[in-house]
């Protein structure tokens, strides 16, 4: 049992916003599409909502088995909910939840008894039982949020779809709601897909992320997975800060400047211009060189605020500028002055072909 989308393409006029996407959705499972502004992701969520239909062609939008390519939104029985809530001001948080329920057609609205045993119990779920009498202005923005996400599981959806859900909200509310819908996701098993452009909320909320690009999805899986082994620069660039070292790859190593590091992945290969990509945190710096494998570079300035702390440097051989994340501890141990000269090796190394810059 899943929802599946088979072969979407979407124009408008000239721009393609998404060109034969193919994406399948287990029962259960909690999926975030994360990309960068016009990469696709609202555009198929609304499509998988209804509220946008494929161009012609092969296009397939599945529920359970059953293709809803052309059914309306109001007959797929899809939960909804948008970054801004959309709340009905003039009707206390319980009409709002109950809304979907009672403008059913008569033959299909439930008892007065059971809407009112299903708002009750969706409150309870999202812990707002007390407010049910309030009004929307009289909630907190993450309180509006956790109302909107209520009035849209009260229809018992086949699927629930959140477009930027907490998109409105500040950084410590964000945090929370996205803590408070893993547990919400985790109580429910209710097969959903949301919306993001925030790379740290989709890799802490999600059961499995697809990363879109100009239309196209351009790497799927599990959080670990698509962080650990992006099958892109594009990728990589876009889950985190990354280093670029520019080199020459051959049969399982790199060479950068005058020094050779290790790539795991790479096997018999042919010498080739590369760009080896590292995240701050995979450098070591040390004072003295440590082995051939250790690259000259000199600290230009350190930011020791937060939890972790941060150097500035540049290579000696190219002057090219990079950025190292050291734990407090290995800070204070290393006390790194500005002018200084270091020595660091990279690890965790991933390797492409030279044609990509950010």
């Amino acid at each position: 049992m899943s929802v599946e989308v088979k072969h979407v393409t979407k124009k408008f006029g000239g721009f393609t916003a998404l060109n034969d996407v193919s994406l399948r959705v287990e029962s259960g499972e909690l999926v975030a599409l994360l990309g960068p502004s016009g990469s696709g992701k609202t555009t198929l969520l609304r499509i998988i909502a209804g509220l946008e239909f494929p161009d012609p062609g092969a296009a397939q939008i599945l529920y359970y088995g059953e293709d809803v390519t052309m059914i309306p939104a109001s007959q797929r029985k899809a939960g909804f909910a948008f970054q801004h809530y959309a709340l009905f001001r003039h009707m206390t948080v319980f009409e709002n939840i109950a809304f979907g329920l009672r403008v059913r057609p008569a033959a299909t609205r439930p008892p007065a008894a059971e809407i009112r045993a299903r708002v009750e119990k969706l409150l309870k779920l999202i812990q707002l039982e007390p407010m049910a009498g309030r009004f929307p202005s009289q909630l907190s923005g993450g309180q509006r949020q956790r109302v909107a996400l209520a009035r849209a599981l009260a229809v018992e959806p086949k699927v629930l779809l959140l477009d930027e859900p907490f998109g409105a909200l500040d950084a410590k509310v964000r945090k929370e709601l996205r803590r408070w819908l893993r547990q919400l996701h985790d109580e429910i098993h209710i097969t959903t897909l949301f919306v993001t452009h925030d790379q740290e909320e989709a890799l802490e909320v999600s059961d499995r992320v697809a990363i879109l690009r100009d239309g196209r999805v351009e790497q799927i899986g599990t959080p670990e997975e698509i962080y650990d082994h992006p099958a892109s620069p594009f990728v990589y660039d876009f889950l985190g800060n990354v280093n670029l070292f520019h080199g020459r790859a051959q049969d399982g190593t790199v060479t950068i400047g005058d020094t050779e590091f290790v790539v795991g992945e790479q096997k018999e290969a042919p010498a080739a211009p590369a760009v080896a990509f590292v995240r701050p945190h995979d450098i070591r710096v040390m004072r003295d060189p440590a082995g051939p494998a250790s690259l000259p570079a000199k600290v230009i300035r350190s930011n020791a605020a937060g939890p972790v702390a941060s150097l500035e440097l540049v290579r000696l051989d190219s002057a090219e500028p990079f950025t190292v994340q050291l734990s407090k501890e290995e800070y204070q141990q290393l006390q790194p002055k500005p002018g200084e000269q270091l020595f660091v090796q990279l690890r965790n190394v991933k390797v492409f072909s030279d044609d990509y810059s950010i």
